[in-house]
């Protein structure tokens, strides 16, 4: 007994010790200007933590021990209350410290803020700012080549070829540049590799995201940003219809593993989702009805959750009530093998392992290129109700998917 009871005891100074120790604390001021029509919280936020503060004479504090980098996201009650336009707006946080931010509530917190603080967060919104400037400078001169609905262009439009080709070259010429920089001035910086794991991924040639990733600094190449930009890379190199997916174990929800391999000799389904994705969920109705008319027919889905959270995961799981095979994505499987760019995304494989169409996106209305693709094989499409029909909009542009530039 008094070998639990010292054991406790040690355990609970090393976590007082760890509580006051102001070398492992994150330390956040915030000041804000401007009328908050006495909306005086702010929220700081991922997807996987929530936390808030009180502003007071235009000042907020927040305070939490670090433990691994993150992006933390500010929202100000008075956005949300006041129904305000927002342009989501965060401080890389890349260790611990103490980070000052200001603000004016009139001008909008992306466009006022100022950081200030350990270099990661400096450099980090430096950049973000500068290739904001850069992205709006593209996309006008997009809307002038390809009317202002350019960003809605699609693989079926004739003009995407050269859409293409535009905007690669607009990149070319606004952003690979800032990139460049980066990367030069800071190659050491977490803050430069978790730009290039973000931003880079929107680079076309995977020739110029090695040359980017050869770029870093040997030191901050370990960093988890920098692998997971690595493994984008070799997912590019791995996912391409015509390629044999390499086998892979992940969890259930019951902790299980669930083998690839085992599913040789069916068509699967891949789908790539998570709990927070809203396109993800929405698809689920119409890949249900998919399921029931193709399940007889060696036909599988697996659906691998790009979740951070495993009790959000959980809980996804236990509301939409799938029936079929479940997995959480604790290996990066997603980038390492499918450089998947946003959710959902979806990818077809043949009984002897190939990949045979992927796409991101899923019509939760039906009729998708992946539909399509299944009732070629299978020699029958999945009909879509009549009363979904008669309610759908045909001006409707329902987002497709999540892009994963910041994920």
């Amino acid at each position: 007994m008094k070998k639990i009871l010292f054991s406790l005891a040690a355990v609970l100074a090393g976590m007082l010790a760890f509580a006051q120790n102001p070398n492992s604390m994150v330390i956040i001021k915030g000041t804000i200007k401007g009328d908050l029509k006495g909306y005086n919280k702010i929220k700081l936020y991922t997807r996987t933590s929530n936390d808030s503060a009180e502003i007071k004479n235009g000042e907020y504090t927040f305070s939490f021990p670090f433990t691994e980098p993150a992006l933390k996201m500010f929202l100000p009650e008075y956005i949300t209350k006041t129904r305000q336009m927002y342009q989501p707006f965060g401080v890389l946080i890349a260790g611990p410290g103490t980070y000052y931010v200001s603000s004016d509530i009139a001008k909008g917190m992306y466009q006022s803020s100022e950081v200030k603080g350990p270099e990661a967060a400096e450099l980090y919104r430096t950049f973000e700012l500068e290739n904001n400037a850069a992205s709006v400078k593209v996309n006008y001169a997009l809307g002038d080549l390809y009317g202002k609905d350019w960003y809605r262009m699609d693989e079926k439009d004739v003009r995407y070829a050269a859409y293409q080709k535009s905007r690669d070259s607009l990149q070319n010429i606004y952003t690979v540049p800032l990139l460049e920089k980066l990367l030069k001035n800071h190659p050491e910086s977490y803050a430069t590799a978790f730009v290039l794991a973000g931003n880079g991924r929107q680079i076309s040639s995977i020739e110029k995201k090695e040359q980017l990733l050869a770029m870093l600094g040997k030191k901050i190449r370990k960093s988890d940003a920098a692998k997971k930009f690595a493994d984008h890379i070799q997912g590019i190199k791995s996912a391409g219809v015509g390629k044999k997916v390499a086998d892979f174990v992940l969890p259930d929800p019951k902790e299980k593993d669930v083998t690839f391999s085992n599913l040789k000799g069916k068509y699967v389904l891949i789908d790539f989702w998570a709990s927070w994705c809203a396109p993800c969920r929405q698809s689920f109705p119409r890949m249900r009805e998919v399921y029931a008319a193709y399940k007889d027919q060696n036909f599988e889905i697996y659906s691998i959750s790009i979740d951070e959270s495993k009790s959000a995961w959980l809980k996804a799981v236990a509301d939409e009530h799938n029936p079929w095979l479940q997995s959480l994505d604790n290996k990066n499987i997603s980038q390492r093998q499918f450089a998947v760019t946003g959710v959902p995304s979806t990818f077809l494989i043949g009984p002897d392992g190939v990949i045979l169409a992927s796409e991101v996106g899923f019509d939760p209305k039906g009729g998708g290129e992946m539909e399509k693709k299944l009732a070629s094989i299978f020699g029958k499409t999945v009909p879509i109700a009549a009363e979904k029909k008669a309610t759908e909009k045909k001006d409707a542009q329902p987002m497709k998917a999540i892009p994963m530039t910041r994920m």
